[in-house]
Formats: C-alpha cells, sequence, structure tokens
C-alpha cells in the first residue's frame, strides 16, 4: 500500500519592501513558520495588496518594540492638532502617515463632538470601516469633506465604501461598532419637551442672547457638569418656502410618504450648497452656466461668491432652472443636529435642562441669513413641543 505526502503547508513570507527593519522581518517570519507550518513549509510573499491592508488598518499588530518603521502614530503627538492652522499645513505635517492620521489631519481639529467622536476617533472610525458617513464634520463643512473624500478615493480600498481587505491566510480583526445607548448619541435621540426662552439681552443690542429651558421628564436623559446637549432643529419656513417659489416646484410633492416642503424643513442641511448640487445643476443646465456649475462642483470659485451659498442662493445664481425634486433631495445633505453646552445643573434644576444661545444674525448680499439652531430656539420653537435631543457626554472633562 502506498501514502501520498500531504501538501507542503504554505507559510507566508514578509517581502524586503515591507515597513520592517531586517530584525523586524526576520522575528514575523519566523513568527509566521510557527503559526502556518510548524513542521515544515515553504515560504510564500504575501501579496503586496494584503500586506498594505493588514499593516495600515492594523491587522497585523506586531508585538511591542516592533512596529513598522513611519508609523509611530501611537505618539506622534498628533502636531496638526490645532484649529488654528490652515487645512493645507496640517495635511503637509501628516504626510506619510497611515490612513487614519491623515485623516484626523483634515478634520477641523476642534474636538466639539459634534460628529458623536473627537477628531482622532472620528479619523479612526472611518479608517477601520465602522463609520461610512463622511460628512459629519460640521465646522470644518466643505473643506474638510473634500480632504476626507480625497483620501478614502485614494486608498485601494476605501474603508467607507467597502469592506476592510482581508487575507486568506490570517483573518482580520472585527470592526463591529458599540450599540449607542438610546439618548446618549446623536443616532440615537429621545423626545425633549420645550418649555421657555428668555431673552438675556436688552433691546437694541448688536447680540441677542437667550436662555432656554428644556423638561426631560420621561425622557430618561441625565447630565453632568461638562456634558453637552444636541438637539434636532427645523429648517426656517420661509427659506423653505423661498426655495419651493424659486425652483417652482409644489410644496405637497410625494417624497415616499411624506411632501417635499416637509422634507425640506426637517431633514435636509440648507445652508451651505453642497459639491453634488452643483453637480446636479451641471447636468441640467448647458453652455457658460454648465461650466461654471462644474467648477463649482469641483470646489472651485469662479465668480468670488461661492463661500457664501447656500441652497436658495445657489438656485438663484442659476435661475430658472428647475431639478427633479427627488434628485434635489438626494443631493443635499442631511441636517445635522446642534451641540450646546448645558448652563444648569441636575442638582439645582433636576429633571431639566437650559442652555444659553446666541441668536446668529448676519447679511449676505440683500438677504439676512439665519443660523438654523439659534433663530429655532430663539424664534420659532414653542412651549410644549416635542423634538428630538441627546445629552452627549464630556470627553475627559476636568
Amino acid at each position: 500500500m502506498s501514502f501520498s505526502a500531504p501538501p507542503p503547508a504554505v507559510v507566508p513570507l514578509l517581502p524586503e519592501s515591507a515597513p520592517f527593519t531586517a530584525e523586524q522581518r526576520a522575528w514575523l517570519n519566523g513568527f509566521f513558520v510557527g503559526i502556518f507550518a510548524p513542521g515544515a513549509g515553504t515560504p510564500m510573499p504575501i501579496p503586496p495588496d494584503a500586506l498594505a491592508a493588514l499593516t495600515q488598518s492594523g491587522d497585523l499588530a506586531p508585538p511591542e518594540g516592533l512596529e513598522p518603521q513611519g508609523n509611530a502614530d501611537a505618539d506622534d503627538g498628533a502636531p496638526w492638532h490645532d484649529p488654528s492652522m490652515s487645512l493645507e499645513d496640517r495635511m503637509n505635517l501628516a504626510e506619510g502617515r497611515p490612513l487614519r492620521r491623515r485623516l484626523m489631519a483634515a478634520m477641523a481639529q476642534q474636538d466639539c463632538g459634534q460628529c458623536g467622536y473627537v477628531c482622532e476617533t472620528y479619523a479612526d472610525a472611518i479608517a477601520n470601516g465602522s463609520e461610512k458617513r463622511l460628512n459629519l464634520c460640521v465646522p470644518g463643512a466643505k473643506t474638510t469633506l473634500r480632504a476626507i473624500k480625497t483620501l478614502v478615493e485614494e486608498t485601494s480600498a476605501p474603508p467607507a465604501k467597502a469592506e476592510p481587505a482581508t487575507s486568506t491566510m490570517i483573518p482580520a480583526k472585527a470592526h463591529a461598532p458599540a450599540p449607542k445607548p438610546l439618548g446618549y448619541a446623536r443616532e440615537t435621540p429621545v423626545e425633549v419637551t420645550f418649555l421657555s426662552r428668555r431673552k438675556l439681552t436688552k433691546e437694541g443690542s448688536e447680540k441677542s442672547a437667550y436662555h432656554i429651558e428644556f423638561d426631560l421628564e420621561g425622557s430618561g436623559l441625565d447630565y453632568a457638569v461638562g456634558d453637552s446637549f444636541g438637539i434636532y432643529p427645523e429648517n426656517d419656513p420661509a427659506l423653505v418656502d423661498a426655495l419651493l417659489a424659486e425652483i417652482r416646484a409644489p410644496a405637497d410633492f410625494p417624497i415616499l410618504d411624506r411632501s417635499l416642503r416637509d422634507v425640506l424643513l426637517s431633514d435636509v442641511a440648507l445652508n451651505s450648497a453642497p459639491d453634488a448640487l452643483f453637480q446636479l445643476l451641471s447636468y441640467i443646465t448647458g453652455g457658460d452656466r454648465r461650466q461654471k456649475a462644474k467648477q463649482l462642483a469641483l470646489g472651485e470659485d469662479p465668480d468670488g461668491d461661492a463661500a457664501h451659498l447656500d441652497v436658495l442662493g445657489a438656485f438663484e445664481k442659476f435661475p430658472g432652472v428647475r431639478p427633479d425634486p427627488e434628485a434635489l433631495i438626494e443631493c443635499l445633505d442631511a441636517l445635522q443636529p446642534r451641540l450646546y453646552s448645558i448652563s444648569s445643573s441636575p442638582k439645582v434644576t433636576p429633571g431639566r435642562v437650559s442652555l444659553t444661545v446666541d441668536h446668529v444674525r448676519y447679511n449676505i448680499g440683500e438677504r439676512l441669513r439665519h443660523g438654523v439652531a439659534s433663530s429655532f430656539l430663539a424664534e420659532r420653537a414653542r412651549e410644549g413641543t416635542k423634538f428630538r435631543a441627546y445629552v452627549q457626554k464630556a470627553h475627559d472633562f476636568a
């Protein structure tokens, strides 16, 4: 009787181009031999794309003291973490760093928490694929969004659009997002009741500030010193009506099971016109207007007014355009919640939370612009009205 020999084990072997020293490669290659072929085996090089995915994502974790060369992001000090620094300077400082660090450098560096993270953890979540939304950085606005999109698109396997690359030899670690507690994350708001507002500034003052109070009864919310209060506001009805008139769209046009006006009021942002809107305009205009819309969609500023164009302003710039309402909604950004510092103490007023809100208003051309959330709270919210809100726990508050 004859016996066939078992096939030789396939052992991954790091190539010389891997981002490790000779000693590190030797240690890791020996480690792979011990794991994959404790008896004997034929070393095989790890494919370059798999190696890049493993070392960049962190799935290949060398022991302490054997970190890849040029990847000392654990103690790099994040020199770009300065909100006064320009985006270009921040990106220059992060050049050559792993994707997660370059993504962090693209953030606005304010650690404001409006995205539900701080800058570093938001970047990490995008890099490891657990966060698919690239437009959560409110203070960074379109500039940050463009930078993040560019970084993601430059990777061979964009983490925001695909599952992390895996190897058939080494299983990738899972990046399952932790469940969000009800009422303590932007993804899981609860209903609270608007109680009252009181103006704090004198009539005729250049600024208007208000004391705003909410009832938390039945919401299950509690808070501590240093926490913030997030609210989901509504857009100004007058702005929505002006937009509907400009594009000559019926307010009751059906968007799934709701009206177009309702979706414009509650679901989409109408402040800064997104690049996707100008891309849409480039498809439905012609000639010079089409070229101008294409330039704006690429982040260019042909007329020097791009920074001041909101959604209504974009259509005023391209008068007579009538987009399909569904196409319009799809290219607008989601209306983001706004965070405010809590000015009350749960020990003094249990079951209630108070904010001090500066009413934002400013003129652009002949039109008075209003802050979305501050105007909602200072002008339109009515006593007894319920709306969505959440508590954002403080990050390292001392």
